[in-house]
């Protein structure tokens, strides 16, 4: 399937006044195989403005304050439909023109990081930051204490594109963190022979451990203080004796 993939990216930078180059990028993505599947975006310096389902195509902005402040060209639906049946019908002709050359096939990294401090008790985010992956396919996948998450806690972004063309996308966990709870993120891709895990354990700051914190801060505070002073006071001496 990894054959199948097929990636269309029109770059065009963009010119305002004094401030420099600024990069609007359209990004289509397909599978051949796949109907119901496909990417339209429109991205900004890096950042996502909308996406366009490709089911019932309609611009999906990345944040509600793009909507507030940009409404989409009402062709945005015609010109998305357009592109990714061009993306389609291009697949094989493309792939039969290049004399089937190599999909490029980067492994992913990835990172979990919880969204707020972590307190027992208080709903939180778990967040797994999926990056520099090549095609745009991972398939990630949450366990708390070795079991499968309730997938309705799960969510998961856009693929969206680097400027090396790799791709990132992150996926985050609603959950309320209980002591010693272990969690874990698990990415599979077509470069990884076994699914990437990172695990993520619960760890909070007692009132106890923070006072035995602030009492080692103390005494090495003291200690430097009682150097600085000795040798002051040795810097005295020497100067009475050459006196």
């Amino acid at each position: 399937m990894v054959r199948n993939l097929f990636l269309v990216l029109l770059l065009i930078c963009l010119q305002k006044c004094s401030h420099g180059k600024h990069l609007l990028r359209f990004l289509t993505f397909c599978q051949r195989d796949v109907p119901e599947d496909g990417q339209y975006d429109i991205e900004y310096d890096g950042d996502q403005l909308l996406y366009v389902d490709p089911l019932t195509f309609q611009a999906v902005p990345r944040l509600p304050e793009f909507a507030e402040q940009w409404t989409p060209d009402p062709k945005l639906a015609k010109d998305a439909f357009v592109s990714l049946g061009t993306c389609k019908y291009n697949i094989p002709r493309a792939i039969k023109g290049e004399n089937r050359p190599p999909v490029v096939i980067v492994s992913p990294t990835s990172l979990i990081i919880p969204k707020q401090d972590v307190e027992l008790g208080v709903p939180n985010t778990l967040i797994c930051f999926v990056n520099d992956f090549h095609p745009p396919v991972v398939d990630i996948t949450w366990t708390r204490n070795g079991h499968l998450v309730d997938q309705s806690e799960v969510s998961q972004t856009q693929y969206y594109s680097n400027s090396d063309f790799s791709f990132r996308t992150t996926s985050y966990l609603r959950f309320t963190p209980q002591e010693n709870d272990i969690y874990s993120c698990s990415v599979d891709h077509a470069s990884l022979q076994a699914p990437l895990t990172r695990f993520w354990e619960v760890e909070v700051h007692t009132d106890h451990q923070t006072a035995e914190t602030s009492v080692c801060v103390c005494g090495v505070i003291l200690g430097l203080i009682g150097v600085v002073t000795g040798l002051w006071f040795i810097m005295k001496a020497n100067k009475s004796c050459w006196a």
